[in-house]
Parts: structure tokens; sequence; C-alpha cells
């Protein structure tokens, strides 16, 4: 049985975007040039709190009083000016930009090593309250627990079920880490799971994203170079839940590696079945993949061909764990289940609007078809599911709503090697769905335990099928 995958601590970290990496000049972001890419218009752009908000797109920043001298001062201004300068809502959420700038500047006086600055400058971020604003700091200047291990990781897959870690995949490509389903976490490596959890409470903005950053908490916990072993100590529900501990080696990740600008090596995958099934009912069809990228799309393709000679009638679409990345791959894969044109919706960038208009194909796959999202389901992915189910194509299925991470954002180098990724645009779906914030909601909601998992079930697919097998649409 496939469980879902925790959220890839390598894409969450640098950019689960639905655009690509900054430009060195200051133009305005597009989609992967493809046949397929999404269309753009001469809106305006959208200004959430109207006409009573003062807009800074005339600011110039000469004219402001010079920042407190620190060491990190050029790097702070270099992140308030770009947001500034490229965010989509020229008003910043009806903040008063300026003087933010003064009053997170001034803090810079106070700092006393590179994480904490690096801190201020996130906090100045957090204030605009949307996703996808982040500064990674240089990784050789990072503490160990805010820079990845390698470009390994320990074979478990790591969700937050209730108020635990759970392992809900024993084994990763192949390799199988010696720890069961449904272990409860107690330390990874050097990092006790409470601890982890409470990081990801402190990182979240809403109680509905603590699960999501935990799940990242803990792929950064387990990240680690290849041949590596790591020490992690688990509840053995084998065992009556006793304290067990046990180094495991670590291993590569499978699959075709894609780099995108800054985004370098994913291990990208395809993954399609026939479900087997007991007694009558359709015959479903299952696909997964962990990342929307462009080379992605003909595997896709692919198996969406070999499960209809199979004779699929059903599909089950799992976008579980998977973070985002290109979203014009969005609309090839959404072509193949849509006989009628129809658009997955709008993309607000700062000067222009891209519509995701989708060409129907006479050829598509026309039987039902369920999306199954998790909270490590977020931008490109959100967008596909909330577009698809507005234009009444599909339903959706999971025990918690998406992330709520749907915005379109690059990613920016600054001088002293430290990443930035800020928000570029906003999206609202055909019918002005917005999956930012609280995420896209199931349909069809399943409830999973920990015990789920010990027993070898996955309740989101389980309620899936159930779903295909009822009379309702």
């Amino acid at each position: 049985m496939r469980f879902p995958r925790s959220v890839s601590a390598a894409c969450v970290a640098l950019v689960c975007a639905c655009g690509q990496s900054a430009p060195s000049e200051k133009t305005a972001p597009t989609a992967e040039a493809s046949p397929a890419a999404p269309q753009a218009s001469d809106a305006p752009a959208a200004r959430p709190a109207g006409d009573t908000c003062r807009s800074w797109a005339d600011l110039d920043p000469a004219t402001l009083p010079p920042l407190p001298e620190t060491p990190y001062s050029a790097t702070f201004e270099r992140v308030w000016r770009t947001v500034l300068e490229k965010h989509f809502d020229p008003t910043l959420a009806c903040k008063d930009w300026p003087a933010l700038r003064a009053e997170y500047g001034a803090k810079l006086t106070a700092v006393a090593d590179g994480p904490a600055a690096y801190k201020v400058m996130n906090d100045l971020l957090e204030t605009l309250g949307q996703s996808h604003f982040k500064v990674v700091p240089p990784f050789s200047g990072a503490e160990p627990e805010e820079r990845s291990g390698g470009p390994a990781r320990v074979p478990v897959g790591v969700r937050m079920i209730g108020e635990q870690l759970v392992v809900v995949d024993p084994a990763l490509g192949g390799a199988v880490s010696g720890v069961p389903a449904g272990a409860a976490l107690v330390k990874l490596g050097d990092r006790t799971a409470e601890s982890l959890i409470a990081r990801a409470r402190s990182e979240a903005m809403r109680p509905g994203e603590v699960a999501y950053h935990a799940a990242f908490e803990a792929g950064r916990a387990l990240s680690c170079q290849p041949g590596q072993k790591v020490s992690l100590t688990f509840l053995d529900p084998g065992a009556g839940d006793a304290e067990v501990t046990k180094d495991v080696a670590c291993v590569t990740p499978p699959g075709e590696l894609v780099s995108l600008g800054n985004l370098r090596d994913l291990p990208t995958t395809v993954e399609h079945r026939m479900l087997e099934r007991e007694g009558s009912g359709p015959k479903i069809g299952y696909i997964a993949f962990n990342y929307w990228m462009l080379p992605m799309v003909e595997r896709v393709k692919a198996a969406m061909t070999d499960l209809r000679g199979q004779g699929m009638e059903a599909l089950v679409l799992d976008l579980r764990g998977n973070p985002g990345g290109v979203g014009a791959m969005s609309i090839p894969v959404a072509r193949l289940l849509l006989r009628e044109s129809g658009s997955l919706g709008k993309l607000q960038f700062r000067e222009f609007a891209q519509e995701f208009n989708v060409a129907g194909d006479p050829g598509a796959f026309a039987g039902p078809v369920i999306v199954l999202v998790d909270e490590g389901t977020a931008s490109t992915s959100e967008i596909f599911a909330a577009g698809l189910r507005d234009l009444g194509r599909v339903r959706v299925a999971g025990a918690r709503a998406s992330a709520g991470a749907a915005l379109p954002s690059l990613l920016e180098r600054l001088d002293n090697g430290a990443l930035l990724q800020y928000v570029v645009g906003d999206y609202h779906s055909a019918k002005g769905t917005v999956a930012e914030g609280d995420g896209v909601s199931p349909d069809i909601t399943a409830v999973e335990t920990r015990a789920d998992f010990v027993a070898g079930r996955d309740p989101v697919l389980a309620a899936a099928v159930a779903a295909f097998d009822s009379k309702s649409p």
C-alpha cells in the first residue's frame, strides 16, 4: 500500500511556487514557455482593501531615512525593497511599509548573529500574513537547525497525526527503514519530536498550518548525507509502544532529477497502477506524482494512456504531499481530464493577469475523478484541485484541508548568498474560490488515526474508492 508522502523539505524550504526563479532584471514573471501557457490579460492589479489603502507604487526609497548601520542592513534593505517593487498589491495589504522598514530595521542593532538578523527579516515578511515569503540564510552561516543535512534522507515518510509525528511510510524507493508503520517518533537524530512540533506551532500563522510545518520540520531533521546513519527513537506499536532506538541508513530519494532555476536536482516520480478491488464497482486507476515540473508531463500522459488501456473507468489522482512547482504544468494535465474548454482560474500580478485557460480535448478521460489532498498539498496542486472542482470536473478527498499556500512566488539570490522567496501574484479560481489561507477543503472527509497506519490502512484512499461506489455525484 502507498501512504501519503511527507512534505518535501527540499522544495518547501526554498520554493513551492507556481512561478520560476526571479529574473535578473525587473521584468514581469512569466510561466514556462509552452503552447499551453496561461494567457495574459490587461486586468488591473488587485487591491485587497480597496481604494482607501495607500499605494506605495510611487514611493521613492531614496527619500527615506537611512537604516542604522549593521552587518545585515544592506540585506534587509534589499528584502524590503524587493517586496515594495514586486508584490502584486501595491498597497502591501494596507501596511505602512516605510514605517515597518524603520521599525524592523532598528531591531537589527540588537541582534547578536546572523540567525537573529534573518529572523528579523522573516518577522517583517510575516506582517503581510501570506504564504511564500521567506528569507533562507546562506547555508554556510546557518545554525544547524536551519540547514538541510544533505541530499539524502532517512527512508521513512512522517506526518503529524493527532499530536504525534507518525511514520506513515516505512520505506522510500524500495529502501526499507526497519521502523514499523505507525511508529510514533520520539527523537529524530538530535531533535526531539516535541521540539519539532513546538517549532511548527511557532512557524504556523494559522492552526491548520501546524501539520504542514511539522511534516516539513520532520523532513528537515531526516535529511542527511548518503550512507550516513541517523538515530531514531520511537514508540514501537508491535512491542506495546515500548521505546526503541534504531540507527537507520540514509538513502538518495529515487526519481528522475529535474532542476529549475535555484531548485536543483529534485527527484521527481510518477506512480500509477490499477487499484485492486473486491466485489463489483468501477475499474479505478491511480496516479500520483510529487512535483509539478514540465518535464514530467509526458510521464503523466503515459500513465493515463496505460491506465485507460487497462480499462480504467474512474481515476484517483493523489496530490498528497505534492508541494507545487511550475504552474504551467497544470494546464496539460488538466487537459487530460477536460473534454470541454475551461479555466482553472486567474493569477493576478502587479501589472497584468494570467488566465489558466485549458483547451478541451474531445479524447480526454471522461470518467469520474477524485483528487486526494493533505496538509502537504500546496501551491500548483491547490490551484489544480480548486480549479477543476469549480469546473465540476473533480471531487476532493482528504483528512484535512490542503496547505492554503497557493500564491505564486519567485526566488531571488541575494548578494550574500541568502535566498529570498517572495509573492508576486494572487490566485482566484474561475468561480472566485481562494485557496490561500484556508486551503482546499475536502468534499469527502476521512478520519486518520495512528492505528490506521499501524494496520496498513489508507483511510483517505478507501474513502475515495467508496465514493465511486456511491450514488452521490
